[in-house]
């Protein structure tokens, strides 16, 4: 017994569990991709063996505190970092036990003191037993428990057989059903189609109209049958006529009317038809095409010799109905659903507010001002609850989490979990305090890494060669001759303009103009102009752009297809001599496929065409909403637009201001030009000069598009970074030192791009108002300017690891600007507006940075190996020595920062939404990756796996899992983080080219 207990608890075991462990959860984040979030939770996440994992974990965890002394007073802050761990995993029990979560709908001026339960529940009752039972079925796992009733002495058996997710209602002819009708509807309302059963005695209201079947005779479509032929009433007149569309009878109220099937009726633009009317029917259950909100489980009940199937329609979220199925003389009830919680306390709401961007209706936040009112305590108190601004009362906390559509009810997320969470938080809190210390602390084993590097007497080398030149962009010069220049003062005027851009947000024409020219050629500028001259020019001459290959295609097929040699077509290649849209069938086929079935070739043209459309829109002018409405929740009228609200000079401005500008630059008129644009700018002044940002935000935008800093400066920190490694290569052949001053010259430079570098991010937030890590482009141009301070803080004195985060900056900056990275400056969604969220993203973030230096050294250490000979053994073995060593810091200190941004982010949710971890493919690859850095970093400890070329080899196979974090979630796999998204519906090939590489 105690060799297997120093064997569960051992070095290696531990190194298994956390590969083991982490297996687990990557296999099921693509079970949840595939089969949904049930079926990952049924099969993993929520099993017992799954449980045991972790519990296992947590006594190797304990064994290995007390074995090497963790409490010590020179191992305390390494000590509080691994307890943290402890403390988050019993947190997590408690809550996965002990806690609960539900919603709450109020409409205003209404008051509720019940939740619906987050947990679906499995009802049965048959005489005066009653069972029930928390349940989470999965297609994969739909057998959760065997029930058994006594009925007169007979045994009745009760069990799960089978679940269908998303499932649709039919109704079929059985022996012992009911009567029911299947009818299809529609009405004025935009709700499309419904296919509606009724069971006799039901009762619906659909589209303010009541319908009922055997239900009495106070609907407004009454249906009843009288010897065995289905006849209706109506409240008001209605009419009939066939499927061919020949009219028939008007019938009116208080008619006996005898249903005809396959007619179509209209009551007050109401259109029904009954399809089926059949006398004795019960519910089948078949896999939804259209999506479904409702689930079923298919339940064989056995009662004595007999044994049938029934189907119980439900699931979590919504409260079940109950299914009577006849047993003899008695009737079992089953039920499928959540279930109503009493609150020991209510709420009033008073009032339901949506704020919106200004002009848009993309919501900016939204706010429940409610009465907290508790009769027990005498409390009555108004709060009002908003998205990151919480309530909490008598150990609930509630959040705002959604609303109705008519904005007048509020959907409130309820959390019970006192314990866990307050445990949970003691880990996070104790998490960052071991953190931090352990930086710091002397005797941790990051601070012995530092002093480990001075064994190592090798004195950097290196060599500047810097190549200081802007690649131009675009075609020959000689296709510019064709394009006549129009006046720069009239160019920058344009682009000082205010307007509504993409995702309604108001901005410079600068940055619109610089998003048009990406979007249709995917350059920066064209022709040797900068994007504001090209969009401006094309509304003044755009028969002369139609002749020019500017549009982008990217794929070759479709190039080949359209007999386009290079990478770009004209307008005029698109079209034939009669004017006909020559790819106009080949779009309506590609946009008639399921987006799942659309191949690549499908996917440009779709692509293509939308290049097409909005190059017609930049010739009218129709793209540039230049004039704001006086209404605030508008959005901004276009050229040519006479919206009602103006009129006089106005309305003449929004008619007309447009194309004299465009009249004036075609004659050449220079100071008309100007005049029109000024009276655009007091257009917009007079009319919406509080929506818009400050001016001097204006201006620092308009100076980012045109310094555009982060695709200027890839290409140095590629070239610097390549160009020293390959001298410190050279150098080391040769056996030769160079002078101390070349490093620090080369050092300067570096920082020089690197400030560059950090102006641009700061300048960035500043125009946007937010953090610059919202979205993909952003957050990967975050990793590099990460991995460019890891290179400086750790390498300042060693060339080569300076040499090698300049060239990681330089890649992922490279990345940054690839076509399906969207560089766009957009909106926050509410949600994001956090605090914790900041904290949160540039943490995690950062650690990515160190983490790609971990594996890049890798690299550069293998490539030493191999070219190690025993003429400079001696000097790469001193190098390899110092990177390794430096690899070790990196990644610890990636692995530092992963651990904290992964639990800020924990922090950030439960204060959103009420859940600190939820099993989301994002916050559960994170969690991956801090196993996987976990792993790699303990090496060292297990003498079968520790040595440098081992470790080198992980930190480069550890890049993996970050990768998989960062991009893989965000464009292979289902889930809530879309600020890492950027625009891409599917992440590049490139990726893997690189990560091989």
């Amino acid at each position: 017994m105690k060799a297997f207990y120093r064997f569960i608890t051992s070095m290696p075991f531990m190194a298994f569990l956390l590969i083991t462990i982490s297996f687990s959860m990557a296999v099921a984040t693509f079970v949840e991709s595939s089969q949904g979030t049930p079926a990952a939770r049924a099969m993993i996440y929520n099993t017992h063996w799954f449980e045991f994992l972790w519990g296992l974990f947590a006594l190797n965890l304990i064994n290995n505190i007390i074995k090497y002394k963790l409490f010590s007073i020179k191992k305390f802050s390494i000590g509080l970092y691994h307890i943290s761990f402890l403390l988050m995993m019993t947190g997590a029990l408690f809550t996965r036990y002990a806690g609960f979560e539900g919603i709450m709908h109020i409409r205003e001026e209404q008051s509720s003191d019940v939740m619906i339960s987050a947990d679906g529940y499995f009802y049965a009752g048959l005489g005066g037993m009653e069972k029930e039972r928390k349940v989470l079925f999965s297609e994969i796992r739909p057998k959760q428990f065997k029930w058994d009733f006594d009925l007169d002495g007979e045994a009745v058996k009760i069990k799960p057989v089978g679940y269908i997710a998303g499932a649709e209602r039919k109704a079929i002819p059985v022996s012992n059903g009911e009567p029911a009708i299947d009818f299809v509807c529609s009405s004025s309302d935009n709700r499309g189609m419904q296919t509606i059963y009724l069971f006799s005695g039901d009762s619906k209201e659909i589209s303010e109209l009541t319908v009922g079947f055997d239900a009495g005779s106070n609907h407004d479509i009454h249906f009843f049958v009288i010897n065995d032929q289905l006849f209706m009433t109506v409240s008001d007149s209605v009419t009939e006529s066939s499927m061919t569309g020949q009219e028939g009878n008007t019938y009116f109220k208080g008619d006996t009317i005898e249903l005809k099937m396959m007619f179509l009726y209209n009551l007050k633009d109401f259109r029904f038809l009954v399809r089926h009317y059949i006398p004795s029917a019960a519910f089948s259950a078949v896999k939804s095409v259209s999506g479904s909100y409702e689930d079923a489980v298919i339940v064989q009940v056995k009662d004595g010799d007999k044994q049938h199937r029934v189907t119980v329609f439900g699931r979590s979220g919504i409260v079940a109905d109950t299914l009577r199925v006849p047993l003899g003389n008695k009737i079992l009830k089953l039920a499928y659903g959540s279930k109503y919680i009493r609150l020991p306390f209510s709420f009033y709401l008073k009032k339901f507010t949506l704020e919106r961007y200004p002009g848009s209706d993309s919501p900016s936040s939204f706010t429940s001002e409610v009465t907290l009112i508790d009769e027990k305590d005498n409390v009555r108190r108004d709060v009002n609850i908003f998205m990151n601004n919480t309530l909490r009362y008598k150990k609930f906390k509630f959040f705002q989490s959604s609303y109705d559509r008519d904005e007048k009810g509020t959907i409130l997320s309820a959390s019970s979990d006192f314990f866990g969470t307050r445990i949970t938080y003691s880990g996070y809190l104790f998490l960052i305090i071991g953190t931090l210390f352990s930086l710091i602390n002397k005797n941790s084993y990051f601070r012995t890494l530092p002093r480990k590097l001075k064994h190592y007497q090798v004195k950097g080398a290196g060599i500047l060669f810097m190549v200081v030149a802007i690649l131009p962009a675009g075609l020959s010069a000689g296709e510019t001759e064709n394009i006549p220049d129009i006046d720069k003062e009239v160019v920058k005027k344009f682009s000082e303009l205010w307007v509504q851009g993409a995702g309604d947000r108001i901005e410079p024409v600068s940055t619109l103009a610089g998003e048009i020219v990406r979007k249709i050629s995917r350059k920066p500028s064209f022709l040797g102009k900068t994007s504001e001259e090209v969009v401006l020019s094309m509304t003044v001459y755009p028969e002369l752009w139609r002749s020019i290959p500017f549009i982008k295609i990217s794929n070759k097929a479709l190039a080949d297809q359209l007999g386009v040699t290079g990478s770009h077509i004209s307008l005029q290649q698109l079209f034939d001599e009669k004017g006909n849209y020559i790819i106009a069938g080949d779009v309506r086929t590609a946009y008639g496929k399921n987006p799942a079935l659309r191949s690549r070739l499908d996917t440009e043209l779709i692509y293509l065409d939308e290049r097409v459309s909005i190059c017609f829109m930049v010739f009218k002018g129709s793209i540039f909403r230049l004039f704001p409405s006086g209404n605030i929740e508008k959005v901004w009228y276009s050229p040519g637009n006479e919206p009602e609200e103006y009129s006089g000079n106005d309305l003449l401005t929004i008619k007309n201001g447009f194309g004299m500008l465009s009249s004036s630059l075609a004659g050449q008129k220079r100071e008309e030009a100007l005049k029109v644009i000024e009276a655009i700018s007091d257009f917009q002044n007079r009319n919406g000069d509080h929506l818009f940002l400050s001016h001097t935000r204006k201006r620092a935008e308009v100076l980012y598009n045109k310094i555009n800093p982060f695709e200027r400066i890839f290409p140095y920190y590629l070239l610097s970074g390549f160009i020293l490694l390959l001298i410190l290569f050279i150098g080391i052949f040769r056996l030769k030192q160079l002078p101390v001053i070349i490093n620090k010259i080369f050092l300067y430079i570096i920082l020089l791009i690197f400030l560059v570098h950090t102006g641009g991010l700061v300048l960035r937030w500043y125009i946007s108002g937010h953090a610059p890590w919202s979205n993909g482009y952003e957050s990967m141009v975050y990793v590099a300017w990460a991995a460019m301070l890891a290179g400086v803080l750790m390498g300042n004195k060693h060339p080569m690891v300076v040499g090698t985060a300049s060239f990681l900056s330089g890649v992922a900056l490279f990345i940054a600007h690839l076509n399906w990275m969207n560089p766009e400056i957009t909106n926050l969604v509410p949600v994001l507006k956090s605090y914790w969220l900041t904290i949160h993203v540039s943490v995690i973030t950062s650690s990515y940075g160190f983490l790609g230096l971990s594996a890049f050294l890798g690299i550069l250490v293998l490539i030493l190996v191999i070219i190690r000979r025993s003429a400079n053994e001696g000097k790469v073995n001193l190098i390899i020595g110092q990177l390794t060593t430096i690899n070790e810091m990196s990644a610890i200190a990636g692995l530092y920062f992963l651990t904290l941004g992964t639990f800020f982010g924990a922090i950030w949710a439960n204060e959103s939404w009420g859940r600190y971890w939820g099993w989301d493919p994002k916050e559960t690859w994170s969690l991956i990756t801090i196993l996987i850095y976990t792993f790699i970093v303990h090496m060292r400890l297990i003498p079968r796996l520790r040595g440098t070329v081992n470790y080198n080899i992980a930190s480069i196979l550890g890049l993996g899992s970050v990768l998989m974090t960062y991009f893989g979630v965000n464009y292979y796999l289902s889930g809530l983080h879309s600020y890492g998204q950027g625009s891409a519906g599917k992440i590049s090939p490139v990726i893997p080219v690189l990560t091989v590489i």
